[in-house]
């Protein structure tokens, strides 16, 4: 009985649960290439020996280096490929990663997954609280 009620809960939250969408448009400041965070599993990268790992597994890691650290120790990283404009130099070949960001972040994420302020994508929510109170 209990897998009923988890499978309930899981067609009524996938259906019924509010939606946000990604909106806007890129500005082309370069920001989301310089705060890339790569993960391992769940688990944030936090050191270089990690990131050794990661190039040597697979070589598209190759295209970025390390940018910076968190407060809480990870990682940040930042594309090779971004010129000091913030626009890319490989802009016709970017991966498709880049090319549905940040619809598409199975690759690397963004911080948390949120977005700049001063990013031109924003995120609204398809309800608004007071649609659900009546």
């Amino acid at each position: 009985m209990k897998f009923f009620f988890d499978d309930l809960k899981f067609f009524l939250n996938k259906n019924f649960s509010n939606r946000v969408k990604i909106e806007g448009k890129c500005k082309s400041c370069g920001e989301c290439c310089r705060t890339i965070v790569f993960y391992v599993g769940d688990v944030p990268v936090t050191t270089k020996e990690q990131f050794e790992l990661l190039k040597k597994w697979d070589k598209k890691y190759n295209n970025f280096e390390i940018f910076g650290t968190a407060p809480d120790g990870v990682l940040y990283f930042k594309c090779k490929a971004l010129k000091d404009n913030g626009k890319c130099r490989v802009y016709f070949f970017r991966s498709i990663a880049c090319r549905l960001y940040p619809k598409y972040n199975s690759f690397f994420f963004t911080r948390g997954y949120e977005l700049k302020d001063t990013c031109g994508y924003y995120q609204k929510t398809s309800k608004q609280f007071k649609d659900f109170v009546k």
